[in-house]
């Protein structure tokens, strides 16, 4: 009798001791919930939040899986997960900001964390509570009554045409001072002056009587002699038609003296004259003292 008794003691000592062990276990975690609004307009938004505690260092948590959709709920943002210490527990935060866009009422979601001890395998599973939420739209008018129309009200226009006249006429002014200074800056080509104190003759004998004068002994004195009598023509012709020719070719002479229906005799002889110019002066010609006064002739 006295063993039986002792085996019924040990035995309820076990038994006490594992239920003691399990009630330990089962009270050691807990998970809370709060929201902070049950009765919402369609699209406002909702804070759903979870805190779960649990001993330190005697379990590894396994946080809120969310899924991708949640029924007649949207998740619009979630916080990070704050973890804390208090008296030998863990605990740890999160807040889900939930809208819904579904008119009516709808229960939260439900979500599982699970808690599997350190020295143990046996997963423990809570979840979260589960809110009804009433989601409508905002509260009809139920008086009826009729409103006011809203009086007018003045609107003042400003107009900016003045401004882009304004700004016009400046634009216009600059450019014109621009314009103004490059004609005047320009180079201007220096006018001709056909004006002397002789005539157009008297001047060009003038000149072929300093050249009769002229010493025809070496090659540069014949170059310089026909040179300027060919500048004494053009000058000629250039006075009496008050028209340049002074740097025109002899075949542009040519030809402009016979634009101007001069007898063929002259145009033949100035022809003569001036190619035996360009001889000297290009080919290194070098006519007679007879040649070079049948020029001047």
């Amino acid at each position: 009798m006295k063993k039986r008794k002792v085996k019924i003691i040990q035995a309820v000592t076990v038994l006490a001791f594992c239920f003691s062990f399990c009630m330990q276990t089962a009270v050691a975690q807990t998970v809370k919930t709060f929201i902070d609004k049950q009765d919402i307009l369609i699209g406002e938004q909702i804070k759903y939040k979870v805190v779960a505690t649990a001993p330190a260092g005697v379990f590894n948590v396994q946080w809120i899986n969310i899924p991708d959709s949640l029924p007649h709920f949207e998740l619009v943002e979630k916080s990070k997960i704050d973890t804390t210490a208090d008296n030998g527990n863990t605990i740890y935060e999160q807040t889900l900001t939930l809208t819904s866009f579904d008119s009516g009422r709808w229960n939260t979601p439900a979500f599982t964390i699970n808690f599997t001890p350190v020295k143990n395998e046996k997963v423990v599973t809570a979840a979260t509570d589960s809110f009804a939420v009433n989601v409508g739209y905002a509260a009809a008018d139920s008086t009826n009554e009729l409103r006011d129309i809203k009086p007018i009200m003045d609107v003042t226009i400003t107009s900016y045409l003045w401004y882009y006249i304004g700004g016009g006429a400046v634009l216009a002014l600059i450019i014109a001072f621009f314009l103004w200074r490059y004609f005047k800056n320009r180079t201007k080509k220096p006018e001709i002056q056909f004006r002397g104190k002789l005539s157009p003759y008297d001047e060009a004998m003038q000149e072929l009587e300093k050249l009769k004068q002229a010493h025809l002994q070496q090659p540069e004195d014949i170059k310089q002699f026909h040179s300027k009598l060919a500048a004494v023509f053009k000058w000629y012709i250039s006075r009496k038609q008050r028209f340049s020719i002074m740097n025109k070719t002899t075949g542009d002479v040519l030809v402009h003296l016979t634009d101007n229906n001069l007898p063929k005799e002259i145009i033949t002889e100035a022809a003569i004259a001036l190619r035996m110019g360009d001889a000297v002066k290009f080919a290194k010609y070098l006519p007679s003292a007879a040649e070079s006064n049948d020029s001047i002739e």
